[in-house]
């Protein structure tokens, strides 16, 4: 099986952090790991419940962004609000940008292909990535036609990572379609500026790279 974005077969091992985050939704996402070894995407769980959507989902005519953008009275937002709105923002744009039949961001099993990567991960991002919280797994086939349904993708993690840091809400349209389209691209590195406001001066950053494989299916744990 072939990735829907990069001319590459899926790794035949996905690496995957489980049991991370205090939340709620974590919480019952890892117990219900726990019961059977296994992860399910938030696509295909729906569909087990409501496989009348089936070709819809295969098609891509799915629509997963919980909230849109709001046209306000006011067109000068304070710095709070913007910092709040900013995380959503950029996985709202992700997603305008999402080709329709790759996997949704709000919906995936977010996993790495190798090892290395999540070494990285982990040197980058300490309090975010527990290497002794790694398992490995193997994508499940049911032999039904939840297996037609199956999506996944590989994306430059670092390239959101950026977006995250920079008010992608002061950004020219142009400037956010081409940072979008190259996460889904599957491109590496991509180059943003910043205007420092006391020199005036811009300053280019280059993202760096770290490949993330967005999953539409079921993983099952390799022992």
């Amino acid at each position: 099986m072939k990735l829907l974005n990069v001319n590459e077969k899926i790794p035949d091992i996905f690496y995957v952090f489980v049991g991370l985050g205090n939340s709620i939704y974590s919480r019952i996402n890892y117990h219900n790991y726990k019961l059977n070894k296994t992860i399910v995407s938030g696509g295909i769980k729906n569909l087990t419940f409501k496989p009348e959507l089936i070709k819809d989902f295969i098609n891509g005519n799915i629509d997963y962004a919980p909230f849109v953008p709001n046209s306000t009275t006011f067109d000068s937002p304070t710095s709070h609000l913007m910092h709040t709105v900013n995380g959503y923002q950029v996985e709202y744009i992700l997603e305008y940008y999402r080709p329709k039949i790759y996997p949704s961001r709000f919906s995936c099993i977010y996993a790495f292909g190798d090892y290395n990567s999540c070494v990285k991960a982990s040197k980058l991002y300490p309090k975010m990535f527990d290497l002794s919280k790694i398992k490995k797994f193997k994508l499940k086939q049911t032999k039904t036609d939840i297996d037609k349904c199956i999506k996944i993708a590989k994306c430059n993690m670092e390239i959101v990572t950026r977006m995250w840091k920079c008010e992608v809400s002061s950004f020219e349209k142009k400037s956010i379609e081409r940072i979008a389209k190259s996460y889904w691209n599957g491109t590496g590195k991509i180059a943003t500026e910043r205007q420092d406001f006391d020199t005036g001066l811009y300053t280019q950053t280059i993202s760096d790279e770290l490949y993330e494989y967005l999953i539409e299916g079921i993983l099952e744990e390799i022992e």
